[in-house]
């Protein structure tokens, strides 16, 4: 983050937070697990694209650098809005802009910034009814955070009173988004309370030494993915919250 957005950041913060806190009634756990300085990628799951940001950064008191989908920058009032405070687009369709894009995320990694990702992606605001509350996680993290050799901080929004808002019709989605999973539109999710439980960081050295490959990649972001599940689920605290427990990422079962 430059000057600039830091400024906005906190300006933000500082007057939103309250309200936010208030209306949502956040609680949070676990925000000792954040470090107070130096890199640090925090990942969890996705289902409301304004609220889940917005409650771990109200959380958290070091100011993050989110990566969000690059649709979110076709809307002018939101592109305003995320470029202000430092977010950067992602690329969901892949390819060599997700790449370039990932490789974005990794430079404010190495330059020491917090950072926030959401590997579900999109498709939980596809189908938030799904059977899973937390569906596959894209894997393009899990690279980050080796590239920039840094821990993973997982953490799960827990969203309370879940209620629906009025689906946004396909017509109005397609002039900003066009993927095959909103055919239908979106159906946006709202939260009368807010739980956010934020993980132990997780050290990945156990894996410097590999090769960076696909079985590589696909193991820590299922390990991680089931990590917050647990944490979504208040299974395990003693490994995946407190700490109390040792936990090896490169070594034992989730």
């Amino acid at each position: 983050m430059n000057v600039n957005q830091l400024l906005c950041y906190y300006t933000l913060r500082m007057a939103l937070g309250p309200v936010l806190g208030t209306i949502m009634r956040i609680r949070a756990e676990g925000t000792e697990n954040v470090p107070a300085e130096g890199a640090a990628l925090l990942v969890g799951n996705h289902r409301n694209p304004f609220l889940d940001p917005l409650s771990i950064s109200y959380a958290v008191e070091r100011p993050i650098v989110w990566g969000a989908a690059s649709f979110i920058f076709k809307i002018p009032v939101m592109r305003a809005f995320a470029g202000s405070v430092g977010t950067k687009p992602i690329d969901v369709f892949g390819g060599k802009q997700g790449r370039k894009d990932l490789d974005n995320l990794t430079g404010s990694l190495e330059d020491g910034d917090l950072v926030g990702i959401f590997p579900e992606g999109v498709h939980t605001m596809a189908k938030p009814h799904s059977v899973s509350k937390i569906q596959t996680f894209r894997t393009g993290f899990a690279r980050v955070a080796l590239n920039a050799r840094v821990p993973l901080i997982p953490f799960a929004v827990i969203g309370l009173g879940e209620r629906n808002l009025p689906r946004v019709p396909p017509k109005l989605v397609k002039i900003f988004f066009d993927h095959p999973q909103f055919q239908e539109g979106v159906q946006w999710i709202y939260y009368r309370r807010i739980r956010v439980r934020i993980g132990c960081p997780i050290d990945l050295s156990g894996y410097y030494d590999q090769e960076i490959d696909r079985a590589v990649i696909s193991q820590i972001s299922g390990k991680i993915r089931r990590v917050v599940i647990k944490l979504y689920n208040g299974e395990e605290d003693e490994r995946f919250l407190i700490g109390e427990k040792p936990f090896d990422i490169a070594n034992d079962r989730v």
